[in-house]
């Protein structure tokens, strides 16, 4: 952005204009861009290095400029000191305070500003405000909500305005506050060259484009994932709470409560006493903007970090709980013992310390004892960590030296721009960056976070293959190296693999294909010797098929399997020679596996195999018993396979039966009796693969699936071979359902009343028109009356009713089958089809066979009085 901002403001080019994030003000990274090009720096390590010293440095000058502002305030150095400390001992701040240059120099800059409007204040002379509002004008260009601060100017000098004395003071108190406005303007357009043709819309652009920033992606927060667009109300006082040290929590509450009590008591002194005033600003600045993020919600993202600035006010409201409770420990004790006051703020700060120098180089992913720290990898599922990969430099290091003048052959993703890698990799030496080799397959080493590669993704289970290394806090992994070939791992550790290894080999796989397939009690293991490293860049498929569907998760139940597909380099690993992978088998039951491997993204299924599993024994005998219920009873339909329709599922069974005779997928389309139960479709697709849905046991084969809650007007069921051109079906047959006797109760009543009164039209079926429907009725009716399509067009007064598409035909095509839209009951026969809303001039209606449209069987036109 900065490179692209100067390049604008030279007039170089436009490119700016187009960019996705030029609405950034640049005033903290076109400096860092200029000292890289000052001191003409190429190599990446030495340009990252640079930066990260130069924002550290800004970091530590808001400290002194707490320290300073700490001393003014309350005239007391070892308060000022205290200042200083509680401001740069924040672990996440520190470590970010290296590596952020867009939260953490806008919170350096916040507490400069603060010092500075103390300073103007005191002073209230012109230059003084004029000052002031070139500091502010930097402020909002860094981050917009520096505005904020502009306006508690404004807001302080309003009050001012009010109280003043004299007129002469008024108008004082006008230009000073004009000046400051004016000089925050122009300071703000100067730097961002973005607004300079259009400064009122851009800069709105700008404030709404970075509140509502169109970012996606999913935070995991107390153990769930919320959308980074709707975070719950608490997300951000909660992370402000568990990442605070201690003690700037404590003294924080103190000092709020301190200035609560002097406020309820003085409320006027609250904006006329320097102090107070200061406090109350220190108040609002930490308050109002996390009051605004809750009721705004707008887009917000990896912890806080984009609120990191509200540090400033609260360490300084802090610093005035500490000054709170000495003076307290004063009135308390006359004679001035006041040591168990400073002994607390020490005991406070090195604790702190202790902490901040525990977790070193990994302070960014500091908890406070507010949350469960000491359980194994419990932070890992409640909360992101290390979420911008900064421990990933430590297990190249690690890598590098463990393996020095070597190739190192890792995913080719993980050195793409933009991924865990890349920024990793150049900061380390130009040296090391040469011996990092990027291929498609798995490579030598995983580098993992176990989390899903994509940004937010969920919490992955410990991978297969030996961990050489890890980078850990509180006993959750951030990063974990893994050796995939256990060449590069010691001897000891590669032993079990081998042994499973050797273990399976010696056994038959349950499928002989690309990778032989074994099955054991509690895990699915994949095997290929020799072991060709091209086969393991494609995706592998593993679905697994419960018996029981409830033993799901609830998102995957309506699809009926699980999908356990992972990648080579997440779940194996080479063997002297060979590919080996190994995956948990569910706890749950088994109905079937499907195995196989595909190209990811949309890609083709390069090979693909089916299996089903043996039954338990109690499943075994609760088969064998719906087996025989169902034998005993007549079936819907006789076919290659018997159908059963009962009111909750449509069940499929054949004795005997092959394997064979259920590879086929089976089809089964329910059509609903109204068509409003599944709008815009005329079924319900309920086919299956059998492995999905069915069992194989004693020579018999038995399928079922649920039926569709709504009442069904028939079902469409057979087998056919998909992936064989136009797929024709092996076997299909029509099962026509009979209606609910509530429903068949309804429809007599409708013909009765119908036939009480002429039809517009008397003919092979008798034509009823009313204000909203057309009926078609007839007795006594066969079957093969209704065989033939019906045609129905419509008519309108005004043409302009019709749809765009139909008004060149003049008339709206609503043609229809008996099935979708008719009944047989008793020797009748009735349909009914719903009106447009529009007016109607007259009806076309007939009969037709399929493809023979010119030549109706019979046809009638009825003209429409109203």
């Amino acid at each position: 952005t900065a490179r692209l901002t100067l390049d604008y403001a030279r007039g170089r080019n436009d490119a700016l204009l187009r960019y996705e994030d030029r609405m950034y003000g640049v005033a903290v990274e076109a400096p860092l861009l200029w000292a890289e090009r000052a001191l003409g720096l190429q190599d990446s390590r030495a340009v990252y290095l640079l930066r990260h010293l130069l924002t550290h440095l800004l970091f530590l000058a808001g400290g002194l400029g707490a320290a300073a502002l700490a001393f003014r305030l309350y005239g007391r150095r070892w308060l000022a000191l205290a200042a200083l400390g509680l401001f740069l001992l924040h672990p996440r701040l520190y470590a970010h305070s290296f590596f952020n240059s867009k939260d953490l120099p806008f919170l350096s800059l916040f507490m400069l500003a603060l010092l500075l409007l103390h300073w103007t204040l005191r002073r209230g002379t012109a230059r003084a405000f004029l000052l002031c509002g070139v500091g502010v004008g930097v402020l909002a260009n860094v981050r917009p909500m520096g505005l904020l601060l502009g306006a508690a100017v404004l807001a302080l000098r309003a009050c001012d305005f009010l109280w003043a004395a004299d007129r002469a003071a008024r108008r004082r108190i006008l230009r000073t506050g004009g000046l400051f406005a004016a000089a925050c303007a122009l300071t703000l357009y100067a730097l961002f060259p973005y607004l300079w043709s259009d400064p009122v819309r851009r800069l709105a652009e700008s404030l709404a484009y970075v509140a509502d920033y169109p970012h996606l992606m999913p935070q995991l927060f107390r153990g769930r994932y919320v959308s980074s667009e709707a975070l719950p109300p608490a997300y951000v006082p909660v992370w402000f709470a568990i990442t605070a040290p201690p003690p700037a929590l404590g003294f924080g509450l103190v000092g709020l409560a301190a200035l609560a009590r002097r406020a309820g008591r003085r409320p006027g002194a609250l904006l006329r006493n320097t102090r107070l005033r200061f406090e109350g600003l220190f108040l609002a600045g930490w308050v109002l903007p996390a009051l605004a993020i809750v009721l705004l919600e707008p887009t917000i993202y990896n912890d806080w970090r984009h609120l990191y600035f509200l540090y400033a006010p609260f360490c300084l409201l802090a610093t005035g709980g500490l000054h709170a409770l000495v003076a307290a420990a004063r009135r308390l004790r006359p004679r001035g013992r006041i040591g168990w006051a400073y002994g607390l703020a020490g005991a406070g700060a090195a604790a702190t310390l202790g902490a901040l120098v525990a977790l070193h180089p990994h302070q960014q992913v500091y908890f406070n004892f507010l949350v469960d720290r000491a359980t194994p990898e419990r932070l890992l599922v409640r909360y992101d960590l290390d979420y911008w990969h900064i421990s990933y430099r430590r297990a190249l290091e690690f890598l590098f030296a463990q393996y020095p003048d070597e190739p190192l052959r890792v995913k080719k993703r993980f050195t793409q721009r933009f991924t865990r890698g890349y920024e990793n990799q150049h900061i380390l030496p130009e040296a090391d960056q040469q011996w990092l080799v990027p291929v498609n397959h798995a490579g030598d080493f995983y580098i993992t976070n176990r989390r899903a590669p994509w940004f937010g993704g969920p919490v992955l289970p410990p991978p297969y293959a030996p961990v050489i290394h890890a980078e850990k806090v509180y006993g959750n992994p951030l990063v974990e190296v893994l050796a995939v070939d256990l060449a590069r791992a010691d001897a000891r550790v590669a032993a079990p693999y081998r042994a499973a290894y050797r273990a399976l080999a010696a056994r038959a796989p349950v499928v002989r294909a690309r990778f032989d397939v074994y099955l054991d009690a509690e895990a699915v293991s994949w095997v290929q010797n020799p072991c060709r490293l091209e086969d393991t860049a494609p995706r592998f498929l593993l679905y697994v098929t419960p018996v029981d569907p409830q033993d799901l998760p609830p998102a995957r139940r309506a699809a009926g399997f699980d999908n356990l597909n992972f990648y080579f380099y997440e779940r194996g690993v080479r063997v002297d020679g060979a590919c080996l992978a190994v995956v948990p088998r569910p706890a749950y039951p088994l109905r079937s596996l499907t195995v196989g491997q595909l190209i990811p993204d949309g890609g083709p299924v390069l090979w693909q195999a089916d299996f089903a599993l043996p039954l338990a024994p109690a499943a075994a005998r609760e088969y064998r018993a719906a087996y025989r219920s169902l034998a005993a009873q007549a079936p819907t339909r006789r076919a290659p396979f018997d159908v059963y329709v009962t009111p909750s599922t449509v069940t499929f069974a054949r004795a005997p039966c092959a394997a064979a005779d259920a590879q086929p997928r089976f089809l089964a389309h329910a059509a609903p009796r109204n068509p409003q139960d599944l709008p815009g479709r005329p079924f319900h697709n309920l086919g299956f693969a059998f492995p999905a849905r069915g069992v194989r046991f004693d020579r018999v084969c038995l399928a079922s699936v649920p039926r569709a809650a709504y009442p069904l007007r028939h079902l469409t069921v057979g087998q056919w071979l998909p992936g064989t051109g136009d797929e024709p079906a092996l076997w299909q047959a029509e099962i026509p359902l009979p209606p609910a006797p509530r429903t068949l109760r309804a429809v007599r009543a409708a013909y009765r009343a119908l036939a009480a009164a002429p039809p517009a039209y008397r003919g092979v079926f008798d034509v009823h028109v009313a204000a909203d429907a057309v009926a078609f009725a007839k007795r006594p009716c066969a079957p093969a009356d209704t065989q033939p399509r019906f045609f129905l067009h419509v008519v309108p007064v005004r043409p302009r009713d019709l749809p765009p598409d139909r008004r060149a035909a003049g008339f709206a095509n609503q043609d229809f089958a008996f099935a979708g839209q008719g009944l047989h009951f008793d020797d009748a026969c009735l349909a009914r089809v719903p009106l447009p809303a529009w007016p109607v001039a007259r009806l076309r209606v007939g009969q037709f066979r399929a493809g023979q449209t010119a030549s109706p069987l019979w046809r009638a036109e009825i003209p429409l009085a109203q």
